[in-house]
């Protein structure tokens, strides 16, 4: 009986050995690469972003990936000295600061992130910095001025780019793109996301 289950074990172990077997997902990698960001004081400021990236594959113009973390490094001089790091398993699509407040509002990259945060309606996760962290708030706490993504919509830019100015980030190749829907571009309150 002992020698029947060890060998099931082993057959069973290695069908996971074959990509597409949970315990065999793509190993990760990071990408670093600073950002241009237009404030809505009109202040441009250079943003750090760091992602964890999972199943990173090349097509079309962009290394796309699954971003199952993602680091912000911002320096703004109103709310100290020191760097000010955002870190969570969302996309940041938007970085703003409105009436002294320094906000970041996230998106679940996948179904797994959405249901992690709590299974949010709509889908977008909003933070505020107080007291020197960060603070997640209700939907209905971001402010309607900061609705408009200033971040990179796509998950990471090309590889080879490590500086995004905004000129290029506003292209037709990047944030510019037609093929991006209006919620992609602005935070729409009606949205209803497909996870």
């Amino acid at each position: 009986m002992l020698k029947k289950l060890v060998r099931l074990v082993i057959v069973l172990g290695g069908f996971c050995a074959f990509p597409g077997c949970a315990g065999n997902l793509p190993s990760s990698e990071y990408r670093v690469w600073q950002e241009e960001v237009k404030l809505n004081d009109g202040r441009v400021i250079v943003v750090t972003q760091k992602k964890r990236c999972q199943g990173a594959y090349t097509g079309g113009n962009y290394a796309r990936c699954i971003a199952r973390e993602a680091w912000l490094m911002i320096n703004l001089p109103e709310f100290g000295a020191q760097p000010i790091v955002w870190h969570e398993n969302l996309t940041p699509r938007i970085l703003n600061v409105h009436n002294g407040h320094l906000y970041v509002v996230g998106w679940p990259p996948t179904g797994y992130e959405f249901d992690l945060y709590g299974k949010p309606r709509p889908p977008y996760i909003g933070f505020v910095f107080v007291d020197k962290q960060w603070k997640r708030i209700a939907f209905e706490e971001i402010p309607v001025a900061i609705y408009d993504v200033n971040m990179l919509i796509e998950s990471i830019p090309p590889e080879d780019m490590k500086f995004l100015t905004l000129q290029k980030k506003e292209s037709k190749e990047m944030n510019g793109d037609s093929a991006y829907q209006k919620d992609q571009k602005r935070i729409d309150p009606a949205y209803k996301s497909n996870f």
